[in-house]
């Protein structure tokens, strides 16, 4: 008689055990719920699915967005929603409120993709690609130059100023490309015969940036870059004027980003570059000017 009740007892718990596994449709599959609200430490977020749903405290789940997937457990709970923890506690959450993420509670699905996954830093769980709109004004002094038609460099100084307009796409955590166009106004002055010589530069630029870590408990960070610019340029020279075409190869450059809010960036940064400027006169002289010059920069990012 007893062994028939436990028999019976058994066969019962197995019934019901199938049961309420069968009647949960995601016991087992994937589902695609909304973060309602994250913390402002990043390791806590909150989804719209409680004890109703079958969630319970200390149930450990995967949660999967476009580029990171990661483990977390649930640590609050009621009727319709639930706290969860990131498990890994150096980790940040890789979403924000309103975004959409894959869940699910398969604990064999953690356990084979846990190890395939790599524990990245915040900067890459959070990137997001932006575009941003640069502008940068441009002291510019010269440290060499030379002229085809002569046989000794008679320039004093070259000082100059610029006015920069670039558009840029942070496409990764640490490269950026930007395209735009600059004005050169810039002034050397001859020592035999003294003459001040103006030039002017239409350019269009471009750069490829790589951007450093950030700092220590800031959003600030440093840069290197490399950049080429073509366009046209003309040269006064004792009411005479040439004009020609300009090319800049390469700029080389590092630079300070201070971010001031969300949106908004001061930039400082210096930078050398080689330019060559190849002009003609109105009586068809040609004339090559190569010109090394170094630059400081102060600019904004928004």
């Amino acid at each position: 008689m007893k062994l028939k009740i436990t028999l019976t007892g058994i066969f019962s718990g197995m019934i019901l055990f199938v049961s309420l596994a069968l009647s949960n449709k995601t016991w087992a599959e994937d589902e695609l719920i909304i973060i309602q609200a994250t913390s402002t430490s990043g390791k806590s977020f909150v989804i719209r699915k409680g004890a109703d749903e079958g969630v319970s405290v200390g149930q450990e789940s995967l949660f999967s967005t476009k580029n990171a997937s990661f483990a977390a457990v649930c640590k609050e709970v009621s009727r319709f929603f639930s706290m969860w923890t990131i498990r890994d506690r150096k980790g940040q959450i890789p979403f924000t409120k309103g975004d959409y993420v894959t869940y699910t509670n398969n604990i064999e699905a953690i356990w084979s993709e846990l190890p395939k996954l790599q524990v990245a830093p915040k900067e890459e769980l959070v990137f997001k690609e932006s575009f941003q709109w640069i502008i940068r004004g441009n002291y510019s002094y010269g440290l060499s130059e030379s002229v085809s038609d002569t046989t000794e460099n008679k320039t004093g100084d070259r000082i100059g100023y610029q006015l920069e307009v670039l558009y840029a796409n942070r496409f990764s955590v640490h490269w950026e490309w930007a395209v735009g166009g600059r004005i050169d106004r810039e002034n050397a002055t001859l020592t035999e015969p003294v003459l001040d010589v103006p030039t002017n530069r239409y350019l269009l630029t471009g750069e490829i940036i790589y951007h450093f870590e950030k700092f220590s408990k800031s959003d600030n960070s440093m840069y290197a870059g490399l950049g080429m610019g073509y366009g046209l340029t003309n040269t006064t020279i004792n009411e005479q004027i040439s004009t020609g075409t300009a090319f800049i190869i390469p700029t080389a450059k590092l630079g300070y980003i201070n971010k001031v809010s969300p949106d908004y960036s001061i930039i400082f940064e210096g930078a050398v570059e080689s330019l060559a400027q190849k002009e003609s006169f109105e009586d068809t002289t040609e004339q090559t000017t190569n010109i090394v010059n170094t630059k400081f920069s102060v600019g904004v990012r928004f």
